[in-house]
């Protein structure tokens, strides 16, 4: 500032502001030594209730610089600060704004705070602020640089910025929380139109842990953080969909793909037999432990959502966080826009992948007289075999119908939401509406979404606020009852209807159209809601209290009509559910920084639960007519009927402390006390503490001089986490009702146990984060030890020793999951049209069961644990959840001299055969692993691993001008998955059959086959490691291309496509590698589905107003 200048700005000033000027110009002549000090000053002011007076002093103690003001003319209003090392004039333009005040630095060397001056002649700017992608940057901070007149873009991004016309500084800065800042010359310009680059190593950015936020620089625990830039990108149809190879050490595999299903989800591994393995849901503050509830939440009212995978995260959590704990955040209004639109609409169609060919007509006849042939070769006496060749023969129907087309149909998603936001500085408030319609392709199966939210919050006081959150769906979905693997193996050569024009039973079972008239129909209201009050109640504390509300009405009505039966009997049943869960959470929060280097923020609280649920089933048979069936009491009979109970309650204490030192060291205390009613009276309460520390490396002085190192951070922690996987009286005796002989009875079906204990998981992480290259490269490696016991198993009684079946559980078992985790993010490309971001996420966990037994018994006893009628996957102590168990073969036998040795070998053994009396060439020859001369169940062992060394995600943002695309891949390598379903055709009776491995059966002209023969009258095949096949892909699973409409300053729009699983590199010969069949804890690897697998193309349109 020249002198003449300097003069005449202190003329101008009131008299009593000149001798402050001139006693400041004194001053400064002492202090000379401090010139420039606001170009390397920052400051740190963090407080809910601050003065003005308070925030100035803290400024200039904090930076040295003399601030110079007259109190009459400061205004005395509270402020809310959250600055963070934020430079000097940031600082005092945040302060100054919040204050309705201006300042100006004169000389470099003090600063005046001065009234605004209302008469001054003023000028309007305008202009819109969006990021790399097109998308608005709601909030963005907009300030003349050097003063306090500012303001912050609404919900489209756009801005007015009024000033008074005198105002010397002529440069705008535009900032925001992970954005670069960007400075624009204001010059004789009225209208900016400023892009924001995304500042991907913003370690200040927040994420949501339990009960609190973080910046990522402050994290001593593991999360995986999710932000609205990478989710907006998603055409998901249901919110656990949302994570899918987006975060390191998160596995998420589609089910069977039935409109409305949700995924499998695991972090870090499964860590219960018997219960669930999701995660925990947080929403918005409340705990939910049914993924469905989800449903209840469109995804684009998503705002983020934040992993908690380690001990130190989750624990806050307790006895619920040990499968990780998923915090999704909604998005809210924003205090002072004023009221936007936004309207989204997008249509998909789902397209079935078919990587196979299924035989009709004459070459399905061809092929079963080939194989019908090839039998008798070994089996001359075979009457299906002779009958099929007979001439004239009927054993073969003339029919050509292609029931895998009869079944399924165009399969079209349609979603609409519309969002209207806003608020005023003292309040905020959003509501939304979301329509969301999906077709299956399997004829009989569609389902309808709706959904409403309400968010709104007030300040009623300065230091009180009250909000409200409100989410509602009700779901209409017809179940379908048929599949399109069902069609598949279907005899083609049966027609549809018999020569009545009834629906053909030939099979004695109805036929893949017929069931699709069956009924299966289900209502589902869901409603949860949160009313909270926070307030203020003095320097660094804040008490929160929130009642929260979870409900869920279900009703199912079924109904097979009499042509389904063979004994002509239309039957129904119609189930109601109701579920009612209360939460009522009260914390207090504490924050407290002193001298610059002490920073401490807690958290105490308690908890209460209480959840219950009943449900009513009725099942009817013979209906008059199969128009008529909504109505049970019309129906012949009542065929059974019941009603069900459950009820639970949880208590809970919770506390957290975090504190920093120096900005190096941080460290994290954190305990949560549990009393839950699932649990016996000797083991009801249980406590999980967790404790963290970090280093923040690249802060220390001897790393100054390694510039390309921006952050260094190593952090460790350990602690213990729990599963209440029971359900409700679960530790108490149980009693049934039953009949025999037309007498009513009562028998005990359950035995207490008042010393079940929690299931325990007790963690171990160890982590780097860090950011490289002037923050072009970010990331993060951590390895983890969870080894969990106490693992709770449910054991049968023999029938003889009580009368009937009954059970009791009990704490056996013991598991552990070790692994590590990268997550890379780096800025390739980075100009002023082009921009491209990739990150990458690899993620390797062992899960190995390493006890089944309680505490006394030998470990022999329950060396292998297996359930259902196969038992392909099973628990086995060593080896991983759900290892496959079967037999070993040893190759193909190629005549009747190797069946006549292992007969013999048999016959040295003591046995009558090695395998059966039916073993023929071209038959698995299964190894006699335990030496006793038979194959039998004695011979199964361990024959693969159904998890992958590794999996994980790709993705890539790249955007030129308006145009942007964004891809996600995923990948697996390594896990084993059963493909033996269609591997099998033909064994026992006739099917429908699909080209693969057809023409490379074994036969007596094709010995060197790789498949074994098929033999009319077989019976259904052994699994081997035959059936196993390397599961590894590597996929697109997403791609988008959006194009930023160019409209006018009130109405933005977006148009986009996408695809989802366009192709898939893999050598698995099923119709996909991802899926699993179910959603059990060890089992559902292997390749059978209502849906085979499907790939969807998308359109839409986004308009904001």
């Amino acid at each position: 500032m020249k002198r003449n200048e300097l003069w005449k700005s202190l003329v101008a000033k009131p008299p009593k502001m000149r001798f402050l000027v001139m006693l400041m110009c004194i001053f400064c002549t002492f202090n000379a030594v401090f010139a420039n000090v606001s170009a390397d000053k920052t400051v740190t002011i963090k407080s809910e209730n601050i003065s003005v007076k308070e925030a100035l002093n803290m400024v200039k103690k904090q930076t040295g610089i003399n601030i110079m003001y007259e109190d009459a003319t400061l205004n005395n209003v509270p402020l809310k600060l959250t600055l963070n090392k934020e430079p000097l004039e940031q600082a005092l333009s945040v302060i100054c704004s919040q204050a309705g005040m201006r300042y100006e630095l004169v000389e470099n060397n003090y600063v005046l705070i001065l009234p605004i001056d209302r008469n001054a002649k003023r000028r309007t700017i305008t202009g819109v602020i969006k990021d790399d992608t097109g998308e608005p940057v709601i909030g963005a901070s907009i300030v003349i640089q050097g003063t306090t007149f500012g303001t912050v873009a609404n919900m489209d991004g756009q801005f007015m910025l009024s000033y008074p016309e005198n105002t010397k500084n002529d440069e705008l800065m535009i900032s925001f929380i992970g954005m670069q800042t960007v400075k624009e010359k204001i010059g004789n310009r009225h209208v900016f139109n400023v892009k924001m680059e995304s500042e991907v190593t913003n370690l200040d950015e927040v994420v949501v842990v339990g009960y609190g936020t973080s910046s990522i620089k402050d994290l001593t625990g593991s999360v995986a953080s999710v932000g609205l830039k990478q989710l907006s990108q998603l055409n998901t149809p249901n919110v656990t969909s949302m994570l899918q190879n987006l975060a390191a050490g998160v596995q998420v595999s589609q089910n069977t793909g039935v409109p409305g299903e949700t995924v499998r989800v695991r972090v870090r591994g499964a860590t219960s037999l018997t219960g669930s393995n999701e995660p925990l849901y947080v929403i918005d503050g409340v705990p939910v432990e049914d993924p469905s509830m989800l449903d209840a939440i469109s995804p684009n009212d998503i705002q983020s959502m934040d992993v908690l995978k380690d001990a130190s995260a989750a624990a806050i959590y307790g006895s619920r966080a040990a499968n990780g704990v998923v915090i999704v955040t909604t998005k809210k209004g924003v205090e002072g826009s004023k009221p936007t639109v936004s309207f989204n609409y997008n249509v998909t169609t789902d397209v079935q992948i078919k990587n196979f060919r299924i035989l009709y007509g004459d070459e399905w006849r061809e092929t079963v007289r080939r194989f019908a042939k090839e039998t008798l070769v070994y089996d001359p006496s075979n009457q299906y075999a002779l009958e099929i060749l007979e001439p004239n023969s009927t054993a073969l129907g003339s029919a050509n119908t292609n029931w895998f087309d009869e079944v399924k149909q165009t399969a079209i998603r349609h979603n609409a939401d519309l969002t209207v936001s806003g608020g005023s500085k003292v309040s905020k408030y959003l509501i939304s509406l979301s329509v969301f319609d999906q077709q299956g392709m399997v004829k009989g199966g569609d389902l309808s979404r709706y959904n409403a939210r309400v968010s709104t919050e007030m300040n009623v006081l300065p230091i009180l606020r009250f909000g409200i959150n409100a989410n509602m769906s009700y779901t209409d979905q017809n179940n379908a009852n048929t599949s399109l693997f069902s069609a598949q193996g279907f005899r083609p050569d049966l027609p549809i209807y018999n020569d009545n024009g009834e629906f053909d039973m030939s099979t004695g079972q109805a036929n893949p159209v017929a069931n699709t008239y069956k009924k299966n129909h289900d209502n589902i209201y869901r409603i949860m809601g949160t009313v909270y009050g926070e307030v203020d109640i003095w320097k660094g504390f804040r008490f929160r209290s929130s009642l929260s509300g979870n409900l869920q009405f279900t009703e199912n009505n079924s109904f097979s009509p009499s042509f389904l039966s063979t004994r002509n009997e239309a039957s129904g049943s119609e189930y109601h559910y109701k579920y009612s869960k209360t939460v009522f959470d009260n914390t207090l929060n504490y924050n407290y920084e002193f001298n610059k280097n002490h920073v401490l923020d807690a958290v105490a609280g308690i908890s209460f639960e209480r959840g219950i649920s009943r449900s009513t089933r009725m099942n009817s048979q013979t209906y008059p007519d199969n128009d008529i069936y909504t109505n049970l009491g019309s129906a012949a009979s009542i065929s059974s009927w019941g009603n069900g109970y459950n009820a639970s309650g949880l208590f809970s204490s919770f506390a957290r402390i975090n504190y920093k030192l120096m900005e190096r060291y941080l460290f994290t205390f954190t305990g949560r006390y549990d009393g839950s009613s699932m649990f016996g009276s000797n083991n009801r309460y249980g406590f999980f503490p967790s404790g963290a520390i970090a280093w923040r490396i690249s802060q220390e002085k001897f790393m100054k001089n390694l510039t390309f190192i921006n952050d260094l951070k190593l952090r460790a922690s350990v602690g213990t986490t729990g599963t209440q996987n029971l359900t409700s009286f679960s530790n108490r005796d149980l009693y049934e009702a039953t009949s025999y002989n037309n007498l009513s009875a009562i028998i005990h079906k359950q035995v207490g146990n008042r010393d079940i204990r929690w299931e325990k998981s007790t963690q171990y992480d160890l982590g780097l984060d860090f950011a490289l290259f002037d923050y072009r490269l970010t990331g993060s490696i951590s390895g983890y030890i969870k080894d969990t016991k106490d693992l709770i198993w449910s054991f049968d009684f023999p029938p003889s020793a009580t009368g009937g079946s009954m059970q009791m559980n009990r704490n056996i078992g013991a598991l552990t999951n070790r692994g590590i985790e990268i997550n890379l993010v780096g800025r390739v490309l980075s100009t002023k049209d082009w921009n491209l971001d990739l990150t990458l996420n690899m993620s390797h966990n062992k899960n190995k069961v390493t006890k089944l037994v309680e505490e006394g018994r030998a470990q022999s006893a329950m060396n292998v644990v297996v359930q259902g009628s196969y038992a392909d996957q099973v628990l086995a102590v060593g080896y991983p959840m759900g290892a496959f168990h079967g037999y070993e073969y040893a190759g193909i036998i190629q005549d009747q001299a190797r069946i006549d040795e292992l007969n013999a070998y048999a016959k040295s053994k003591g046995q009558s055969y090695y395998d059966g009396n039916s073993l023929k060439p071209g038959h698995l020859e299964i190894k006699d692993l335990n030496g006793d001369g038979i194959i039998n169940y004695n011979d199964r062992v361990i024959i693969g691993n159904p998890d992958p060394d590794l999996f994980g995600g790709l993705t890539a943002n790249l955007s030129y001008k308006q145009f942007s695309l964004f891809a996600n891949f995923g990948y697996q390598i390594g896990g084993l998955k059963i493909y033996n379903k269609t591997l099998q055709n033909l064994p026992g009776q006739l099917t429908g059959l699909i080209d693969y491995g057809l023409n490379d059966r074994w036969s007596d002209t094709n010995k060197d086959a790789k498949y074994p023969a098929l033999y009319i009258g077989d019976g259904v095949p052994r699994l081997t490691d035959h059936e196993l096949f390397n599961a590894s892909f590597f996929r697109l699973q997403e791609v988008r291309l959006t194009y930023n409409l160019p409209l006018n300053k009130v109405i933005k729009g977006q148009l986009f496509v996408s695809a989802t699983n366009l192709f898939t590199l893999t050598s698995y010969p099923g119709t996909d590698p991802a899926t699993v069949n179910s959603n059990s804890n060890y089992g559902g690897n292997y390749e059978t589905s209502t849906y085979p697998g499907f790939r969807s193309f998308s359109a839409g349109l986004k308009i904001n107003l």
